[in-house]
């Protein structure tokens, strides 16, 4: 029996009848992504098949930011691609997630010094702190609205020379061409790459915003 199984068994049936009605009658996202959390369904994030996109956007963090960054990554989940960034490339690094079981496992995993997390949803998140680097890795869409977030929310995180790091699945379900095409009307492309493993594919980009003179939105 795994642990996350055995733990949801020794919560006992009120608590299974609690998640129940907020995932399926409140149909609240945290509960959502607790619940998926709770039974492993992101456990093969770590699996040999989603190892390309990782190590394409640790790569992208490595090679255009050298001098140890402060990362913001948005939907960290148990904060995967922090640990495939390594504590020695970045000076800090904050991983937010709205389901509240995803960040106790990061922070339980790989919080330290340098390293912290913090449940909140995506479209609610403030800091008066700013970034070189802000990840979105494959949750931009929830997002929303989701170009103006990125002006009005995010863009203004970001250091003067800082960097946008968004990854978008290329199956049709993620409708990635309509959003890629949004994002560019206020972003301006720095380079990207399309990932293809025998399951899935992504393609991940590095922006940087336009010149307020130059938007088109």
């Amino acid at each position: 029996m795994s642990a996350n199984l055995s733990a949801q068994r020794s919560k006992g049936p009120l608590w299974s009848l609690t998640s129940f009605f907020q995932r399926k009658i409140l149909r609240t996202d945290r509960s959502r992504w607790n619940y998926q959390y709770e039974k492993g369904l992101w456990n093969g994030l770590e699996n040999l098949d989603e190892l390309a996109r990782f190590s394409v956007l640790a790569g992208y963090v490595q090679f255009l930011k050298p001098d140890k960054p402060a990362i913001l990554e948005i939907g960290c989940g148990e904060g995967i691609l922090a640990h495939r960034i390594g504590t020695n490339h970045y000076d800090s690094y904050l991983g937010t997630d709205v389901a509240d079981v995803a960040i106790k496992l990061a922070k339980q995993r790989f919080g330290d010094v340098r390293t912290h997390f913090e449940a909140v949803d995506m479209n609610d998140f403030q800091t008066d702190k700013t970034f070189d680097v802000i990840i979105f890795n494959e949750a931009i869409y929830y997002l929303k609205p989701m170009v103006d977030k990125l002006l009005m929310q995010y863009a203004p995180m970001l250091k003067p020379d800082g960097l946008l790091i968004i990854s978008m699945n290329t199956g049709p379900h993620a409708d990635s061409e309509r959003k890629w095409a949004q994002i560019e009307q206020a972003f301006v492309v720095v380079d990207g790459s399309l990932v293809e493993t025998e399951k899935n594919g992504w393609r991940i980009k590095v922006l940087r915003p336009l010149a307020v003179h130059e938007l088109t939105v």
